[in-house]
Formats: structure tokens, C-alpha cells, sequence
């Protein structure tokens, strides 16, 4: 009898499981449709680069699930510290399409669709990885911005559950780095631009092959248009607009900060004229210049960001500049801030010459202020000889 109950419990608990896994396997019918969905540029800074999603739909078991891996919690305690030192976790979420869509559409984005040309089988992979990743304890990840966000999530999703031959890089010859790559996308908004550039270091200087290159949504969306799977089945068989591009950027400012800054060079030239002038423009320039630098040595330092290490944008945003520009306008400066100025020019200068062949691409905004940096570090041992007392001003 205790034998005969054993074997009805084993069976019970196989035909449970068997039944479980059968469901599990029929959970998208043969009419359903697995989707990358790419949006476009948007007018926020966060939007600049457009999105990645996928959807998927099966109109007979009624799923209709978008999958994104771009969302975050700004509950998140010390959300804005986190931030900024790249420990921010985000998150994916799942919603329907139409909620999905809200937000792009009052923003004017276009949205395009991409449907996957998927075996049944391919379906059921992709669709249990999204299952077991929507668990959880699966949906937070850390974010880099180069190579882990909601397009490189796709991508890795395609490389790891089918076979796929992206094929050659349509662009090997332009050699493209990162940070081209960035510049696309914040041209309309130079100062923007400016100060992302500013961030990056040189890990930002890799040039990025055809895989790297998707962390781009854009770049993810032409790489889908001509992939194939190993059989030779095109990757994507079907193409569509779900919204149009209403948002148009911006082409950007005559007021550049090339232009604006290399007007503030010649008014720094102009400035050597006037010893007391000259005196107060040194101290305002190389004042920012110091607060700028304590920006750049954070984001390489205290982040975790890796696009923001290795940086030679200290060499001439030194943190240093705001010691010796309070030391400079003291009655007693000593020699110490003519010597330091002295190494400042040194470096300005060897910049300069340097240009073209250092290892990080330094912003062309850049140049003038390297430039007005070596011209008023020459100068900066006369200025200091006779200090002059300016209420409410910092001195050199």
C-alpha cells in the first residue's frame, strides 16, 4: 500500500511539472511577433541620443509587453551622488505599447519597429531570457554609458540566444571613436557639447567597431537592418513607422564656445594693457579654469564611470589654479605662485605644440583657452611683483 502511494505521489508530481513546463512552453502562440523598437532624439539632454526597446506581441494569448531597460528609481537614496560617481542602478521595465508610446509621442519622437524574423523556437529563447530577467531580483544592472545601456542589452540578447552575422563594418574605414560618436548627436547643442567633451577621457578615444558602435540606438537599428542569421535569413523582415518625427533639433548657435571663447582670448590679450585689468582677467580665468578642473578630477577619480577616466583635460584645468590664484593676491605670495605659473605655461605650451599628436582629442573649444593660459602664465610673474588690493575680486 505505502509502495503504491509512493509511486502515485512521483507521478503526480511529474505530470505537475510536465504540465508547468508545457505551459511554459506554449506561453507565445505561433502569431506572435518579437520586436526592436527604436525611438528617436528627443529635446532633453537625457533624450539626445534616442532609445531601445523591444516589444513582444501576441495578439491570440494576449501579450502585449515592451521590454526597457533605459528606467531608474528617482527615489533612490543619494539619487544624485550616485549619479554622478556611476553607481545609479537602473532597471528594466515592462509595459504595454500604448503606455510605452505616450511619453515619445507628446515629445514628437519617432518611433520605428522592427520585427524580428524568428523561428518559434527563437521566440520561445528570447521570450524565457525576458521572462527570467523581468524577476525581481534580475531587473536592476549598473549602467555605462558605452557599453551597458538599454541598446547594448538588446544587442547581447540577440548575440547570446540566436546565431547572427552582423556583417562587415559599413564604416571601418572612417574609423569612428567614441567620442565621434557622441559629437554626433550634441552638434545642435554645442555648449552641451562642450562640457560632455570636456568629461570624457581617453577611453572615450577608442575607436568603436560595428559592435561597439550600438550602444548608439541608431547605430543598433542599421546594424538589425543588415544582420542575418547564420542561414541567411535576414535578421529583420519587416519595417515600420509607429510614430513620425514631429521633434526637429536644432542646428545650433553662431555663439559657439569655439567663437565665444576665442573672443575672450583676444580680451585677454587686450586686457595685458592695463596692469590692474590684467590682473583681475588672469584671476577670473584661471579661477574657472581651477573650478572646471575639480569637475574633470572628480569624474576620473571618485566615478566609477569609465568613459570619464584617464582625462588630459586636467593638464590645463588644474584644481590647483584656485590655490595659487588666492596665494598670488595675498600681501606675502612668495615665490611659490611664480614658479607655479611657470610649470603652467610649460604645459600650456607643450599642449599646444603638441596637438595633434596627443593621445586624447581635445575639444577645439579647448585650444583658445590653453592658448590664453600660456600667454597670461607667461605674464603671471610681473602681475604678482606688485600686488594690487581689488575689493571683492580674487588676485593675482
Amino acid at each position: 500500500m505505502k509502495q503504491r502511494l509512493n509511486t502515485f505521489i512521483i507521478l503526480a508530481l511529474l505530470a505537475f511539472f510536465s504540465g508547468r513546463a508545457e505551459v511554459q512552453a506554449s506561453r507565445l502562440s505561433p502569431e506572435a511577433e518579437i520586436s526592436i523598437l527604436t525611438a528617436g532624439p528627443g529635446e532633453d539632454l537625457y533624450a539626445v541620443f534616442g532609445h531601445s526597446a523591444m516589444w513582444v506581441y501576441d495578439p491570440i494569448n494576449d501579450i502585449d509587453e515592451v521590454y526597457n531597460w533605459g528606467t531608474f528609481d528617482f527615489e533612490t537614496p543619494n539619487f544624485y551622488s550616485k549619479f554622478l560617481q556611476g553607481r545609479l542602478l537602473y532597471q528594466l521595465s515592462v509595459s504595454s505599447m500604448q503606455q510605452f508610446l505616450f511619453s515619445y509621442n507628446r515629445a514628437g519622437r519617432w518611433v520605428e519597429q522592427q520585427r524580428l524574423n524568428l523561428t518559434e523556437e527563437e521566440k520561445q529563447r528570447i521570450d524565457e531570457f525576458l521572462q527570467q530577467n523581468r524577476r525581481p531580483e534580475n531587473i536592476h544592472y549598473l549602467y555605462d554609458f558605452f557599453y551597458d545601456n538599454c541598446a547594448t542589452r538588446i544587442r547581447d540578447i540577440l548575440e547570446q540566444e540566436l546565431d547572427i552575422d552582423w556583417g562587415p563594418n559599413p564604416h571601418e574605414q572612417e574609423q569612428r571613436t567614441f567620442r565621434d560618436l557622441v559629437a554626433l548627436y550634441v552638434a545642435h547643442i554645442p555648449w552641451t557639447g562642450f562640457g560632455i567633451d570636456i568629461l570624457l577621457g581617453m577611453p572615450s578615444d577608442k575607436v568603436a567597431d560595428q559592435w561597439h558602435a550600438m550602444f548608439i540606438p541608431d547605430e543598433l537599428f542599421e546594424s538589425v537592418q543588415r544582420a542575418r542569421h547564420d542561414d541567411g535569413r535576414l535578421l529583420a523582415d519587416a519595417h515600420a513607422e509607429i510614430l513620425p518625427e514631429q521633434y526637429i533639433p536644432g542646428e545650433g548657435t553662431f555663439f559657439s564656445p569655439t567663437v565665444i571663447l576665442w573672443l575672450f582670448f583676444i580680451l585677454g590679450l587686450l586686457s595685458l594693457g592695463n596692469k590692474k585689468l590684467a590682473k583681475v582677467f588672469a584671476s577670473f580665468h584661471f579661477s574657472i579654469l581651477g573650478l572646471l578642473g575639480i569637475v574633470v578630477f572628480f569624474m576620473w577619480f571618485l566615478s566609477d564611470h569609465i568613459a570619464t577616466g584617464m582625462n588630459l583635460d586636467l593638464l590645463w584645468t588644474l584644481p590647483t589654479h584656485l590655490y595659487f590664484v588666492y596665494r598670488a593676491g595675498t600681501k606675502k605670495p612668495g615665490r611659490l605662485p611664480g614658479l607655479y605659473f611657470k610649470v603652467v605655461m610649460i604645459i600650456s605650451l607643450i599642449l599646444l605644440v603638441t596637438w595633434p599628436l596627443n593621445p586624447q582629442d581635445f575639444h577645439q573649444a579647448a585650444l583658445p583657452m590653453i592658448a590664453l593660459s600660456a600667454v597670461l602664465a607667461a605674464v603671471a610673474g610681473n602681475l604678482i611683483k606688485t600686488p594690487v588690493s581689488l575689493k571683492g575680486q580674487a588676485k593675482l
